[in-house]
């Protein structure tokens, strides 16, 4: 081997060392960017979603608004509590059947109204005429 040919591998190998060191600093360099593309793309994504909930926010916001504006407007009157009504205790003696008559709505269109007379002891009449909130109160345990 020659002294020429010594020189022409290490010019070589030089090279391919500085090609390396090269491709390695443009590596790191893209493997830069590419953090920062990523970085950005989130920060994209999160802006997107942020301007998606402001406008949420504000058209919830809106439709609070004119809510509120509507209630303030037009004051609403609370339903009135129906009046309590007090079951009157009767006895009878002795347990008649009193014909009960119930009348079924009729229709606006024909006119025809239906009664049915049924035999029903009176006291099975109280039970049904009963609300449920008699019910409920007959069920309440106070400790």
């Amino acid at each position: 081997m020659t002294h020429s040919e010594l020189e022409e591998l290490r010019n070589q190998r030089a090279q391919l060392e500085e090609a390396t060191r090269s491709l390695k600093k443009k590596q790191k360099k893209l493997e830069d960017n590419v953090l920062i593309l990523e970085e950005r793309v989130i920060i994209d994504e999160l802006d997107s979603q942020q301007k998606q909930l402001r406008q949420n926010v504000s058209k919830l916001e809106k439709q609070k608004n004119s809510l509120a504006s509507k209630l303030q407007s037009e004051p609403v009157q609370a339903p009135k509590p129906p009046k309590k009504m007090k079951p009157k205790k009767q006895t009878p003696k002795s347990k008649k059947k009193v014909p009960s008559v119930t009348e079924a709505e009729s229709d606006e269109n024909d006119g025809v109204t239906i009664t049915a007379v049924v035999d029903r002891p009176v006291e099975k009449q109280k039970t049904v005429s009963k609300s449920k909130k008699q019910v409920a109160k007959k069920k309440r345990f106070f400790f």
